[in-house]
């Protein structure tokens, strides 16, 4: 029977069945020995520093992104953001993922780089609260660093690293994640009478076409990886 039949749409399946298996990967991968092993990668992000470093270990690798991403369609609402958050338009930027922060410098470089030297010192007037590592790097590459960093990479961190802040007025923007409209943390800075802007500057689709993915998971049933 064909695998769409039973589990519905395939790329969904193929993301839930990766969440699953995941665990499999319990102990630290520095001492295994991976010869013979056949590993599916359905990572976008470090796609090939991942599979280099299985490949190091002996293991067949067989590359298979299910997701990508993409410059926001909305370019000039993204150049837009840019422009206000140089004029001095916002006191607090959160900043969800590194990404985004890149998007947006990507965006001002290609539409308006004589921008860029404007917005970065745009970022070094107001306070930025970063959500884990990889924003606080992206900043830390632009010679900045961030004012609060959450104790928790998730949004529940962001929340709880602002909890005792006075928020009421002061106008916060936010690097959403995706098309994510982050309903949690939009929900907690207007309880807290922030004024909130958002700005998504990239986009996720899709990497692999569906015969790719459906051809993975039938190899996956037949317990060929």
């Amino acid at each position: 029977m064909a695998l769409e039949a039973v589990h519905g749409n395939t790329r969904d399946y193929a993301c839930s069945l990766w969440v699953q298996r995941r665990w499999y990967c319990r102990a630290p991968m520095g001492d295994w020995n991976l010869k013979g092993k056949r590993i599916a990668v359905p990572e976008m992000r470090e796609l090939e520093v991942l599979s280099a470093l299985l490949e190091r270990r002996g293991a067949e690798v067989l590359r298979c992104p299910l997701v990508t991403i993409y410059d926001s369609p909305h370019s000039a609402q993204v150049l837009a953001f840019a422009v206000k958050l140089a004029d001095g338009g916002f006191d607090d930027f959160i900043i969800i993922t590194g990404e985004g922060l890149t998007r947006i410098l990507g965006c001002i470089d290609k539409y308006e780089p004589a921008l860029r030297p404007r917005f970065i010192e745009g970022l070094a007037k107001l306070r930025t609260i970063t959500r884990g590592p990889k924003p606080a790097r992206a900043l830390r590459a632009l010679g900045l660093k961030p004012n609060i960093e959450a104790t928790q990479p998730t949004t529940d961190g962001v929340i709880a690293s602002l909890a005792n802040e006075d928020l009421a007025r002061r106008r916060v923007a936010v690097q959403l994640y995706g098309n994510d409209p982050n309903l949690t943390l939009m929900r907690f800075l207007r309880e807290r009478n922030a004024e909130v802007s958002t700005v998504a500057p990239y986009v996720y689709g899709n990497a692999a076409d569906d015969a790719t993915v459906h051809a993975l998971l039938e190899r996956m049933a037949a317990g060929e990886v």
